[in-house]
């Protein structure tokens, strides 16, 4: 079965002005994602070990079979997506339609019953895997999707998702930041947990709805064959596998994800016995965080002079020093919140151009074979996100448990030297593979090109259609 040469394109909506408000609500949409992000990233695993008394090696193994899953789930979402066709749009209608279950299933994640080690286990799989693998996928996707079908103007993109990647850094770091500080005000018992989650989910419903009523859908793609049939599923695998820059953008998530699965898991960790401190936490991801938010704000211009891979490459380099003088001093506070800098600034400069690559990834797709698979490529890229981020949190659990941490409040030196390797060498090999893996990225100087021979396609189908 051929795919079509001619990607259908009508109208100048395509390329309309995007204006603030509508840049601001598309960013908000990833303030509430991070509510279940940020908490399952930094905070989940310690509320398992810690506060319902779970054994660390256990969850991580949990975690390890729900990533596979939920992998599975973001290829077949993915795909649903691509063949959508409602009256709310292709990406807008699925935030409106998980948007309450999204708020109830960040809920469930705390409220563990008082029970059997077997009984907790098997309840923690049910709800991280409602959360994670059906609910948030069914949600982020189609979310992430949507800025690709906001405009097709490569500049108005970058500006959509640096809107995007800002905003997400600042309400991850508002996660992070106040929910010890909240839990401790509350009575620092899973009760208090749960409180805190029912508010965030409220929270996160009304930004999601505000996304939904103020972003819109412009870009109409061919997304079917030459006869008129849906892509299938395989073809579609086949599209992506044969993008050379898609394989190479789906390594650099699984790095990504492995350095987030690496800090998200550790920091609360890390501040509480090695910095001395459980409340540090919240320092840890502010210095980071707020490093991120400027970066992204100032960089555009540097986009539009350097490049996206230049701006993304210096970035990670950025991230690897700032992590090289913690080896020397571990527990040294200063060095730590100066690794945090460096590392929010390594991530902005990579963030901030993450999602206006992809989308450029798929534009290349698309101009290779003639059909955009865009909500393929989204989910499958994020499905590598999730393994990769499964598997260091099952790593995290295995080689915590093989030395004998079991969330007490203090830790011996054998666990205490585990803990300070896999927080630092792990962030320097996340950061070092992203580097590595971007100088291979040559799509900034092929884009131009793209864009006119699509733009050609355009006009000629057009013109035979009239």
């Amino acid at each position: 079965m051929a795919a079509s040469k001619s990607p259908m394109f009508t109208g100048d909506k395509e390329f309309e002005k995007i204006h603030l408000k509508e840049k601001v609500s598309y960013g908000l949409g990833d303030v509430a994602c991070n509510v279940v992000f940020a908490l399952t990233t930094s905070l989940l695993i310690y509320f398992y070990t810690n506060v319902v008394e779970m054994d660390v090696g256990m969850i991580g193994t949990i975690m390890l079979i729900s990533r596979v899953f939920d992998g599975i789930s973001d290829v077949l979402i993915g795909h649903l997506v691509d063949r959508t066709h409602s009256k709310l749009g292709k990406s807008r209608a699925w935030i409106l339609w998980m948007m309450i279950p999204y708020g109830i299933s960040a809920v469930l994640l705390f409220t563990v019953p008082p029970a059997s080690t077997i009984v907790k286990a098997v309840y923690v799989f049910i709800t991280y895997n409602f959360c994670t693998t059906v609910v948030y996928t069914a949600l982020n996707l189609p979310y992430a999707t949507l800025a690709t079908l906001m405009t097709r103007d490569t500049d108005q993109r970058a500006v959509i998702n640096l809107f995007r990647t800002g905003m997400s850094a600042l309400g991850n770091m508002v996660i992070t930041t106040i929910t010890f500080p909240l839990v401790t005000w509350l009575g620092d018992t899973q009760q208090a947990w749960i409180k805190v989650s029912i508010a965030y989910a409220i929270i996160s419903i009304i930004l999601l709805l505000v996304c939904f009523c103020n972003c819109h859908e412009r870009v109409t793609e061919q997304t079917k064959t030459k006869d008129g049939k849906n892509v299938p599923l395989g073809m579609g695998i086949r599209l992506c596998l044969t993008n050379q820059y898609f394989v190479l953008f789906f390594l650099l998530a699984i790095f990504l994800s492995f350095y987030e699965a690496v800090t998200g898991t550790c920091n609360a960790y890390y501040a509480q016995y090695i910095l001395g401190n459980r409340d540090l936490t919240g320092a840890l991801a502010s210095f980071e965080s707020i490093p991120q938010i400027v970066t992204v704000l100032l960089l555009a211009p540097f986009i539009a002079k350097f490049g996206k891979r230049n701006v993304a490459l210096i970035g990670a380099s950025v991230a690897v020093l700032g992590m090289i003088p913690l080896l020397f001093h571990p527990s040294a506070r200063n060095l730590a919140l100066l690794a945090c800098v460096m590392r929010g600034i390594g991530k902005g400069c990579f963030r901030g151009v993450k999602y206006s690559m992809l989308a450029d990834v798929i534009e290349y797709g698309a101009w290779k074979s003639g059909v955009r698979v865009q909500g393929l490529m989204i989910s499958a890229t994020t499905a590598g996100q999730k393994f990769g981020s499964g598997i260091t949190t099952a790593a995290f659990g295995a080689l915590m448990s093989l030395v004998g941490f079991a969330g007490t409040a203090t830790i011996n030196a054998t666990q205490s030297s585990m803990l300070i390797h896999i927080y630092i060498i792990g962030n320097i090999i996340a950061w070092g593979g992203i580097a590595i893996l971007l100088t291979f990225y040559k799509l900034d100087q092929l884009y131009p090109q793209i864009i006119t021979e699509m733009k050609a396609r355009e006009s000629i189908a057009r013109t035979k259609q009239s």
